[in-house]
């Protein structure tokens, strides 16, 4: 072998022992059989390069380390904005989720709003209603079931607590179930509030509507009173005034009664019709001396006594106030320091009728014991007083045939009445004034008690108020100016009908 060819020898072994030197080298640092074998064998493979007379071997996996890591990083890239993608687009579906809620909330509690306030209102307008006087109203039934309605508890009916709800409110810090929560207690108490809205307010307008019908029949009463009074007057004043006055009164009567004929009878439509009326009556009576016939007289009527310890209130009172009275009496109390009480009443003017022997309604007891307790009263009356009574008040205003034959045989006429004070009732000076002072017309015959010193508490006020009102207090034979006839049923002055409003109020 030559000295070259020893020298290419060399040379060669050198270069191979070299390149398995890097090549190793390469294996132990990056790992490049495991990529190879998982990426395919090119990843291996070599790539020869001339320079000079060498050759040289350049590892392919070299130049796809940075192709690795570019990948590596830009998957890290996507996933990291993909990630956050998400993330944001999660956040943002919660955002709305909660605007979403909140915004419902509003709504809800908007329309609960709205109806809580008509419901409220409703409610306290219908309970306001509901104290109407029984009196006032043409069918109390209806009256009763107002005030069931309005007088049941918010929460048996609707479920819920107003006033929590009330409260309550839509609130952005609040948390997406709490605000759905909350929009659907709003939803739930609409439903019931708006039922309940609709059931009173139905029956509050039957309650008016009954209100108006009793007013209809009211102005009717009153308007029929005022025309039988205005054609008593016409009639009693013939050749005792002048008649100019009685051509006014005949006129007013006249369109007064062709009013009655229409079905338009409320306060507003009578209220002119009513005043020239009045004003015509006002103007005959004025001119004529005092006569129950014309002017505006009133009775006060006292049951139940003789009473030793409010008898004397009683009379004292209507000394006091200087008004005559009329003391129907039973004949039981007409005993010991009672007689004086008697003797006291006629002496001062006043009228005493019977009240027979016992507060025992007449037409339960027999022909023979109603005779006997008329008659043992009205001995016992004429007795203390020295006049036999012409006058009868029968207990509970209870009455049959029997008793009208019995009293008319008697010479006694049935006084009833047709204002009740309720004194029995309510026990209270001031309701006592108000109930009398509000119902008495002119005519009228006042049913009191002097057994009660709550009545005699009532009675100045009664005659100052009614005074003031251009009212004269007379007995109730001067109301009746001499008419009363025996076995007849008086009510009022011109009013002996069988009809009276309360005749048997339970008492």
């Amino acid at each position: 072998m030559t000295q070259q060819q020893d020298k290419d020898v060399t040379g060669s072994s050198a270069n191979a022992s070299d390149a398995n030197a890097a090549n190793a080298g390469f294996n132990e640092t990056d790992g490049v059989d495991a990529f190879a074998s998982q990426w395919g064998s090119e990843a291996a493979t070599s790539e020869s390069i001339e320079s000079g007379d060498a050759t040289v071997a350049i590892p392919q996996s070299r130049r796809l380390k940075p192709l690795l890591i570019a990948f590596l990083a830009v998957f890290v890239i996507l996933a990291l904005v993909a990630g956050m993608t998400i993330a944001r687009n999660i956040s943002l579906s919660r955002a709305q989720a909660h605007a979403d809620a909140l915004q419902s909330c509003q709504d809800a509690q908007t329309k609960y709003v709205t109806t809580v306030t008509t419901y409220t209102a409703t409610m306290k307008a219908a309970s306001e209603l509901g104290k109407t006087s029984p009196d006032d109203v043409a069918n109390t039934k209806l009256l009763d079931t107002l005030n069931e309605l309005a007088g049941t508890n918010d929460s048996a009916v609707i479920g819920l607590d107003l006033n929590t709800l009330n409260e309550s409110e839509c609130s952005g810090n609040a948390s997406t179930d709490d605000l759905d929560a909350l929009a659907g207690s709003f939803g739930d108490a609409i439903v019931p509030m708006f039922k309940r809205t609709g059931e009173v307010q139905y029956a509050a307008d039957n309650v008016k509507a009954s209100i108006e019908d009793q007013k209809t029949v009211n102005v009717r009463s009153r308007l029929s009173y005022l025309v039988s009074t205005a054609q008593t007057v016409l009639d009693v004043s013939a050749g005792k005034v002048d008649e100019s006055l009685r051509t006014a009164l005949s006129d007013a009567i006249d369109a007064a009664t062709a009013l009655q004929k229409t079905n338009n009878l409320t306060a507003e439509s009578t209220k002119g019709v009513m005043s020239d009326l009045q004003s015509a009556v006002d103007a005959v009576r004025n001119a004529m001396p005092l006569d129950c016939r014309l002017s505006k007289c009133v009775a006060l009527t006292f049951d139940d006594g003789p009473d030793k310890t409010n008898t004397p209130k009683v009379l004292d009172a209507l000394r006091q106030s200087g008004v005559p009275a009329t003391f129907f009496v039973q004949g039981q109390n007409i005993s010991g320091s009672n007689v004086d009480l008697l003797r006291r009443e006629a002496a001062e003017g006043h009228e005493i009728g019977s009240m027979s022997w016992s507060h025992t309604q007449l037409h339960a007891l027999s022909a023979g014991d109603l005779k006997t307790s008329l008659d043992k009263t009205a001995n016992a009356i004429e007795n203390a007083t020295g006049s036999r009574p012409t006058l009868l008040r029968v207990p509970d205003g209870a009455w049959s045939d029997t008793v009208l034959s019995r009293a008319k045989a008697d010479g006694l006429s049935l006084v009833l009445w047709n204002i009740d004070s309720q004194d029995w009732k309510s026990r209270d000076a001031d309701a006592i004034v108000k109930q009398v002072v509000s119902t008495t017309l002119s005519g009228s015959i006042i049913d009191l008690h002097d057994t009660y010193g709550s009545t005699a508490a009532a009675i100045p006020q009664i005659v100052k108020q009614l005074q003031d009102q251009g009212y004269h207090f007379v007995t109730v034979s001067k109301l009746l100016e001499g008419g009363a006839k025996p076995g007849e049923i008086y009510y009022s002055a011109g009013d002996s009908s069988a009809y009276t409003m309360g005749v048997l109020a339970d008492r």
